[in-house]
């Protein structure tokens, strides 16, 4: 058995701040700092932490005692499922007076409209609100992604995935891992594929793109009954609320599925256990969609369950995992299922034919800078196996996003939902960290709150040594400060990048750092080395001449 099998020390397990550390605190009779834990994840929709809330606010334990504040935590702890909050609501009702008793439920009213099942502020909404379809562009050179010989032999199934941008060139940029699991040889394989990897060339950069890797390995193999058993070690874990043990589970099971592009039914649909056909369409495929200045600047992602008859028409529909979505697009949705015709890729279709049907509509403001607004609306659809509750791993990853486990509220706001990121930022998770500066960084242009938040973060994720921080760093000071001492800490920074690994943007920093501070004679020549690594890494070489010509004339470009 090797070592790194099971160390889910693959990726740093950054839980700094989640339910079940708040529990260890309330153990030990540190209540204050319980409260403070459990109200971040309350907030969150998890009513284990909720019910814990509850019973501090009965108890003055850490708080003031509130009895009407208890019954709305265990009011809103009973609409996220946590069944022994009902039994402890009756208890407290039974202590409240009339006018007491309706302030409590005017209460429960508000809390359950913020952070119950559907409640604005809860996981579920962020989701609905999180970019999940990001087109890249084409592929021009896609080498084959090599199964690392040593997992191979041994039949270990595996998945990796990497974030990354696309330069104008349609070259990848800024690798960041997001996970390799169970070993970091699956990552590796990924990276490999990725940095010989070629896009379709534009004249925008692409923002926030996502490689996938699934290995499937050997079905008999001692690996995969290794896994198996850790999968039920887990589940006895998870089951008790262990937020770290959630997060794995998630990741063992997403490993273990067959099929794992599909997504389980759950919400109490009946279905035959069997999976139905893939399916492709025969007229009306994709939504239409015209960014509307009424709806709020952001994403829209929502689901329906979806039944097909034998002929290819949706028969029945019910949301999934549906939070309020604007009345337009959940009308321009259910008009275009109506309206379909339906046939399946392979097989045919039967009486029963269920399916998770996914809308996305893209309203966020363009950004000129990046190709990522170009699709604006698309519907994917999947076919469905029927699994129980919790063997489905998106259930125990968003348990886990729930009792504020920071790794896996970074993966799932890595396409810059910025509430998500903040949470596992302020965990001190350093690639979130990273991720929230550069989402910030392309909301900064006009807008100081933005930039000085971007400056925050890329400060902290500099300081757990990040390259990619320490370059974006000192491309802000010298785009947004003329402050002498902080030019000189772009240089120092960009200086470490250069020594590192001759980042043409790192030499391009210090020649407008230099500039800035009035020495144009360096100025000239870091930029010239810019300029000859841009043309040696394949960067687009046109901004860099034109920044050369510009010092050379003594002209200031920041």
């Amino acid at each position: 058995m090797k070592k790194w099998i099971f160390a889910a020390a693959l990726l740093p397990q950054l839980c700094l701040a989640n339910a079940s550390d708040a529990m260890t605190f309330y153990l030990d009779q540190q209540y204050q700092k319980a409260f403070t834990l459990f109200e971040q994840t309350a907030e969150l929709g998890d009513g284990r932490s909720q019910f814990n809330l509850a019973v501090q606010y009965l108890r003055g334990q850490g708080v003031k005692a509130d009895p009407i504040k208890a019954y709305g935590y265990f009011s809103v702890a009973m609409d996220n499922g946590f069944k022994m909050a009902e039994q402890a609501r009756k208890s407290v009702a039974r202590r409240l007076d009339k006018s007491q008793l309706a302030q409590a439920k005017h209460l429960a009213d508000e809390l359950i409209a913020r952070y119950g099942k559907l409640g604005t502020q809860s996981i579920n909404y962020e989701l609905s609100r999180t970019l999940t379809y990001n087109p890249t562009r084409e592929k021009t050179a896609n080498p084959a992604t090599a199964y690392p010989d040593s997992l191979q032999s041994d039949g270990v199934p595996g998945l990796a995935s990497y974030l990354f941008d696309i330069d104008e060139n349609g070259v990848p940029r800024d690798l960041l891992l997001l996970n390799s699991y169970p070993a970091p040889e699956f990552g590796q394989s990924i990276a490999e594929k990725l940095r010989e990897t070629r896009f379709v060339a534009a004249d925008k950069k692409f923002h926030n793109a996502i490689i996938r890797g699934v290995f499937a390995g050997a079905q008999d193999s001692e690996m995969s009954h290794k896994l198996k058993a850790r999968a039920q070690q887990l589940l006895q874990q998870a089951k008790r609320d262990d937020v770290n043990a959630q997060a794995e589970l998630a990741k063992v099971l997403k490993v273990l599925d067959d099929q794992p592009q599909y997504h389980a039914i759950d919400g109490g649909v009946k279905a035959i256990p069997v999976v139905a056909p893939q399916i492709s369409f025969s007229s009306i495929t994709q939504p239409e969609f015209t960014k509307q200045e009424k709806l709020e600047t952001t994403y829209f992602t929502f689901s329906y369950l979806v039944n097909l008859d034998a002929e290819g028409k949706v028969a029945h529909w019910q949301p999934y995992e549906q939070v309020n979505i604007p009345r337009v697009l959940r009308k321009k949705s259910e008009t275009l299922m109506k309206q379909w015709q339906l046939s399946a890729a392979d097989g045919e279709l039967k009486d029963q034919n269920w399916y998770r049907v996914q809308f996305f509509y893209n309203n966020q403001v363009a950004n000129s800078a990046y190709l990522n607004d170009q699709i604006t609306a698309h519907v994917e659809i999947k076919p469905l196996s029927n699994k129980e509750e919790e063997q489905q791993w998106r259930y125990w990853q968003h348990k886990a996003a729930m009792g504020g486990h920071s790794d896996t509220l970074f993966q799932l706001g890595v396409n810059c939902n910025l509430r998500l990121l903040t949470l596992a930022a302020k965990q001190d998770h350093s690639r979130a960290q990273l991720q929230l500066g550069k989402c910030l960084m392309t909301k900064a242009d006009g807008s100081a709150v933005y930039a000085e938040q971007a400056k925050h973060w890329l400060e902290k994720a500099a300081a757990h040594g990040s390259l990619i921080a320490k370059r974006k760093l000192a491309g802000w000071y010298v785009r947004y400060s003329d402050n002498g001492s902080e030019l000189e800490k772009a240089i120092e920074l960009a200086e470490e990048v250069a020594d590192e690994n001759d980042h043409p943007l790192a030499y391009a920093y210090l020649a407008a750092a230099h500039a800035k501070l009035g020495n144009f004679e360096e100025a000239v020549d870091y930029q010239q080395q810019a300029v000859n690594e841009a043309n040696e890494q394949a960067f687009e070489p046109t901004p860099f001449l034109q920044s050369l010509a510009a010092y050379q004339q003594g002209n200031i470009l920041f």
